[in-house]
């Protein structure tokens, strides 16, 4: 039997846009952190910038709409591709601050999930050299285990992700290490500045 039909996105050509640049980049996201360290330095380039066009590409339609692209403006499935590009647009952490902040209103008024304001909002904490709240981020050490950044109120994590709409810290990252491998080799200084690792985003 089928679910209850989706509505039509209000803005069905944003909307394809946001799932066609979540679609050329997905190949990179979804490469497990060693293989990407491994990369050589034009691949990383272009990666680099693909991620720098996709930033530009969702300011872009924010500035248009004056909000968030949710799930009223541009459906489900391109919101989610909304919060991919957010969570990996590192080189620019104003913007995402801001990306943030929509979001975050975009979720007060159920145009979005709490568990997608929740990877956005760990990023930026890591990225801003502070503990994430419910333990989305993930980088390898240099004995190649992959482990969390440091997160706040281990004792309470799991109430904390449950309050999101997320699943028990251990279920994620039992899945991760069975998507990235539990082992990476990595040079000193990759391990040294570790890059966020997200956990696959909740719808």
């Amino acid at each position: 039997m089928n679910g209850p039909r989706q509505p039509a996105p209000g803005y069905p050509a944003l909307a394809e846009d946001l799932l066609g640049r979540q679609q050329r980049a997905r190949e990179h996201w979804r490469t497990p952190g060693a293989d990407r360290l491994a990369m050589t330095p034009d691949a990383l380039a272009a990666l680099d910038q693909a991620q720098q066009e996709n930033t530009a590409g969702l300011k872009r339609i924010v500035e248009r709409l004056g909000q968030w692209p949710g799930r009223s403006t541009v459906g489900p499935e391109a919101c989610q591709a909304a919060v991919n590009i957010a969570v990996h647009s590192d080189h620019n952490p104003a913007l995402q601050r801001t990306l943030l902040s929509l979001l975050r209103k975009a979720v007060e008024v159920g145009d979005a999930t709490s568990a997608q304001l929740a990877h956005l909002h760990d990023r930026c904490l890591v990225n801003a050299g502070q503990a994430q709240v419910y333990g989305t981020q993930h980088w390898y050490r240099p004995d190649g285990r992959l482990e969390p950044h440091p997160i706040t109120g281990r004792a309470q994590l799991d109430t904390r992700r449950a309050s999101a709409g997320l699943p028990p810290y251990d279920d994620q990252a039992r899945g991760l290490r069975e998507r990235h491998g539990p082992h990476a080799s990595l040079s000193v200084s990759a391990a040294a500045e570790p890059a966020p690792l997200p956990e696959r985003h909740a719808a």
